[in-house]
């Protein structure tokens, strides 16, 4: 009879100490859970910082396409037919130049060249992997255009071969980093020089061109553009925009029959002397190489066109009035 209390007392030490055990085991769960929450906590906000980081970087060049897409959206602010310096909505107009070089193309020169409409294709942001298939589809069709460059080292063949071939080698900037570039006057005067030496050493050529980062009716500069305006002015240097968007500057993807599209309708729905075709010569930019064939097919098909390199005989197009405009304005 003794041995039945005996097992009783055994399962009753067996079940308590299951239980001390348990409690044990719940109490350290417990205390490691905190523990386990703050190391996956420390991970995340790692992470976190490190999407803010690169959010904050691209920033600037979200805000500049969207800036982009919209001037370019509107094509019908910059009509006009050459004629001097024309107004045509809010702040921008077209500001004719009266000297006529180009004489590699066959109509510079003669008595109807002012009536013949011309055609810039522009490349920004290059050069990039993109450059050479650029090149090779301007040299199959004969055409002459305009590179917007950064100042990007290990591209020097690139560089060269843009001088070489008789396309116009123009500046947009060496770093393109829209907060460094647009804090003060300093700091864009001397990425300006930077940019102008490094094409300088690189392909022996004084560049005259220029085009703002953002173009120069952008929102996100610190500084007043009209400073910057001036200070190229000092330089000798001209200024270029743009009055068609081809609509590749958004990070999202654009179809190739897309960028056709943003390009032909206001060259073939207006009646203008000078378009200025805005287009980017970039990483990621594969569909603007596959329309550029097409958009030049149909370029050369119409009477009374040409496509031509922005030249000291091209009409500027600039977003943003002259200092003195507004004056008489106001």
């Amino acid at each position: 009879m003794t041995g039945i209390p005996e097992n009783n007392n055994n399962h009753r030490r067996q079940r308590i100490n299951r239980l001390k055990r348990m409690l044990i085991s719940s109490i350290f769960v417990l205390m490691l859970i905190p523990n386990i929450l703050c190391v996956a906590a420390f991970f995340r906000i790692s992470g976190l910082d490190r999407q803010i980081r690169e959010l904050t970087a691209r920033l600037d060049g979200i805000a500049m396409a969207v800036s982009i897409e919209t001037q370019g959206s509107s094509t019908d602010r910059y009509a006009g037919n050459g004629s001097g310096a024309i107004e045509t909505s809010g702040d921008v107009i077209v500001v004719e130049q009266d000297e006529m070089l180009a004489s590699q193309q066959g109509i510079a020169g003669t008595d109807d060249y002012e009536e013949v409409r011309k055609v810039c294709l522009t490349f920004d942001d290059g050069p990039s992997g993109n450059t050479d298939a650029i090149l090779d589809i301007l040299a199959q069709y004969g055409v002459k255009a305009t590179f917007f460059v950064n100042g990007k080292p290990g591209y020097e063949a690139q560089y060269q071969r843009i001088v070489d071939e008789g396309h116009t080698l123009a500046m947009h900037s060496y770093s393109h980093r829209y907060q460094e570039l647009y804090s003060d006057m300093d700091a864009f005067t001397e990425d300006f020089f930077e940019i102008q030496s490094f094409l300088m050493d690189t392909t022996g050529i004084q560049c005259r061109y220029y085009r703002f980062p953002g173009g120069s009716s952008n929102t996100v500069c610190n500084v007043n553009m009209q400073d910057c305006i001036d200070f190229l002015n000092e330089q000798d240097i001209v200024y270029f925009d743009w009055n068609v968007s081809s609509g590749d500057a958004t990070r999202n993807y654009v179809s190739t029959s897309q960028i056709v599209n943003n390009v032909m309708m206001p060259v073939e729905n207006n009646s203008w002397n000078t378009y200025v075709v805005l287009m980017h010569d970039a990483v990621g930019k594969e569909t603007t190489v596959e329309a550029l064939p097409i958009i030049i097919e149909r370029l050369q098909a119409m009477d009374n066109l040409v496509i031509v390199p922005i030249t000291d005989s091209v009409h500027t197009v600039q977003h943003v009035l002259p200092e003195e405009e507004n004056a008489m304005e106001d």
